[in-house]
């Protein structure tokens, strides 16, 4: 498992999701840890552009309005289901894996249907709709239901995962573009990856390759982070923008 600060770093965010602003000195006492300790975790959001500090206040960074999943899943759509099948191919019988709402990696939940013993579970309402349809073992994160994501989030969301010890974690991005790391146009989104991260042995990105191009303000995973980047065929400038990654799957 990843070390506790990730799992910090996912409840600042989670706090902060229901906060407009909130006291420094306040949040460290309701995360019961010291105020050095908090300082550090906080510079690393603001390196991240997550989180903006002010005044003895934080905050997160005002993200713009999300996307609707009926738009982006109609974007790329052979770029995006070539790299899904090729990431969920990678699962092995008797896993327990978890599938986020990104519109990429629900194209390819078909490459599932082989596998024997999975569990899966998934914050996608169509998703978890269709995993189940295919005679899955799925597990539904429970949360507040956000409708242009057609997803849930929130502290059900991840009190649920916590008590998840998964093999693989499949997780969508918005863009990457001059960032050091894997983004989300939604502040919502946040909390839940950094416990994901947090609570498993490998961490797979999948996206097309038309996210080398796109801009999101919230980094929710280094590059260092990603154990695979699953994208189609790259240029050599693009590779080199995400050299940190331990591993890359082209398609």
């Amino acid at each position: 498992m990843r070390a506790s600060k990730e799992k910090r770093l996912g409840r600042i965010l989670e706090i902060l999701e229901r906060e407009e602003k909130m006291r420094v000195r306040e949040l460290a006492d309701k995360l019961e840890i010291t105020p050095e300790t908090l300082r550090s975790d906080l510079a690393d959001l603001v390196r991240m552009s997550v989180v903006e500090r002010e005044h003895g206040y934080v905050r997160l960074v005002q993200a713009p309005q999300e996307t609707p999943m009926a738009i982006r899943s109609g974007h790329h759509v052979q770029e995006k289901i070539a790299v899904a099948y090729a990431a969920l191919s990678t699962v092995k019988d008797g896993q327990v894996i978890y599938v986020d709402a990104g519109s990429t990696v629900l194209l390819g939940l078909q490459a599932l249907a082989r596998r024997r013993d999975l569990l899966v579970a998934t914050n996608s309402l169509p998703g978890a709709l269709k995993l189940a349809q295919m005679n899955i073992r799925t597990l539904v994160v429970g949360g507040m239901a956000y409708n242009p994501g057609e997803r849930t989030y929130g502290n059900f969301a991840t009190s649920v995962v916590d008590h998840i010890q998964f093999d693989v974690v499949f997780l969508g991005t918005d863009g990457f573009q001059d960032a050091r790391g894997f983004t989300t146009v939604h502040d919502n989104e946040l909390g839940l990856k950094r416990h994901l991260i947090a609570q498993t042995e490998k961490v797979v990105v999948v996206c097309d390759r038309s996210k080398f191009h796109d801009k999101a303000p919230f980094m929710f995973c280094t590059f260092a982070e990603a154990d695979l980047l699953v994208t189609n065929r790259l240029t050599e400038q693009e590779r080199n923008e995400v050299d940190g990654v331990r591993e890359i799957l082209e398609v």
